[in-house]
């Protein structure tokens, strides 16, 4: 028995029960973008809205038109709910309201903008007609779903990010990003690696990569799920002007904001969709 603090004394020695040796080392970034790339490549579709613009400058007449974008979303939910970056289809949340420097006179703008029709363009190319369900014009983020009763919903298979873990990021942390390329290259899945920058505190937390294309989803070093991108607008100096820097919205936010998002009910195409309440 009395060998036995011997053989303890040699195992710490040793650094047998050395906590740093106990723990589970980090996956190697690019071990875990692999993973999540496998499981959830499906999850980045492309929106492509028809959005009805109408903006006015001071005393200026007032502007009409439309116009055709496509943009990354997110998918959230296995039923198919999406989330955008709002600004991506809705335009008037970056701009109305705003003032901006005209001629050398600072002017008020007046925007307003409705999607008129919306399609998810899925990973096999195939396409759905889809609804505004819910904008949350504070964080920049809106919501679509499925139109109700699509046929082309019927059997489409809709791949959600796993929300159930979510981690905090902090400065230089490492970060998996799940994105597509552009038409002209297929909209084929794409996968980054990319670390935080800066991490913001005010007006509210933000963090800061360099990577910037909006609705795309952020993913810890453990593969938990860490933000999605959007952009973050401001005023561009005594000038005038608009500031739009692309920022992560962290897990946390953009979690709440899905929850209120699950409750809202597709609509009808013609029927305007629910905004979060200041």
């Amino acid at each position: 028995m009395r060998s036995l603090p011997l053989a303890l004394a040699a195992l710490l020695a040793f650094g047998s029960f050395s906590p740093a040796l106990a723990a589970d080392p980090a996956p190697k970034i690019e071990v875990t973008a692999r993973r999540l790339f496998k499981a959830h490549a499906d999850s980045v579709i492309t929106v492509r809205a028809t959005v009805a613009l109408t903006m006015a400058a001071g005393d200026s007449p007032t502007q009409s038109r439309d116009q055709t974008v496509e943009e990354f979303g997110t998918v959230v939910t296995a039923d198919g709910l999406v989330v955008v970056a709002a600004s991506s289809i809705d335009p008037a949340t970056a701009a109305d309201g705003r003032t901006v420097n005209v001629r050398g006179n600072q002017v008020k703008l007046s925007v307003t903008s409705e999607v008129k029709e919306a399609r998810f363009i899925m990973p096999d190319g195939s396409e759905i007609p889809a609804v505004v369900v819910f904008k949350d014009r504070d964080l920049n983020l809106a919501y679509l779903r499925p139109e109700p009763g699509a046929e082309e919903a019927k059997d489409a298979k809709f791949v959600p990010i796993v929300l159930a873990e979510t981690q905090k990021l902090g400065v230089l942390d490492e970060v998996v990003v799940l994105s597509r390329l552009d038409k002209a290259m297929g909209r084929t899945a794409s996968v980054e690696c990319d670390y935080v920058r800066a991490v913001l505190e005010k007006p509210r937390a933000y963090y800061s990569i360099h990577l910037t294309t909006t609705g795309l989803p952020v993913f810890g070093n453990a593969g938990n799920f860490a933000g999605l991108i959007t952009t973050r607008f401001g005023s561009a100096g005594d000038n005038g002007g608009i500031s739009m820097s692309p920022v992560v919205l962290p897990a946390a936010e953009v979690v709440k904001s899905i929850e209120q998002a699950k409750a809202k009910p597709a609509l009808p195409p013609t029927a305007k969709p629910v905004e979060a309440k200041k």
